[in-house]
């Protein structure tokens, strides 16, 4: 069964990144990447069956329209999306920010990587976890 790994955040270059980095570890399965919280809860809207949801949300939580910290409560507090693991990957070192969205219902909470090859292994055991 393919997988589907959803990534939001709203810079272009952190986007660019993730992108590259989960290409560096080969995964081949479908990344569908968002510039807001927003057009994340318009793509659930639109896909009725659950077998099209992602197996894995990452999310920023600094975004414009709707932020992380809102999208994670409105996808955990839905009986359709609820189990869907969603990992928060965000320049926050807030152990307070770190707190709040675990309590939401987070899976993880990584703190976005200052090089690329902390990138490339984060990317790999995200697959690893979730692929």
């Amino acid at each position: 069964m393919e997988k589907f790994f959803w990534i939001a955040d709203d810079d272009a270059d952190d986007r660019m990144i993730i992108k590259e980095a989960f290409e560096e570890n080969d995964f081949d399965q479908s990344l569908t990447f968002f510039e807001d919280g927003e057009r994340v809860l318009e793509k659930f809207n639109e896909r009725l069956d659950s077998r099209h949801y992602p197996s894995l949300l990452i999310l920023d939580l600094n975004m414009p329209k709707v932020n992380g910290i809102e999208l994670l409560g409105r996808i955990k507090k839905d009986d359709k999306t609820k189990h869907i693991p969603i990992v928060i990957l965000s320049t926050s070192k807030s152990n307070v920010d770190r707190e709040k969205v675990l309590n939401l219902g987070a899976d993880d909470f990584i703190t976005k990587p200052f090089s690329f090859n902390h990138m490339i292994q984060i990317t790999k055991e995200l697959i690893e976890k979730y692929g």
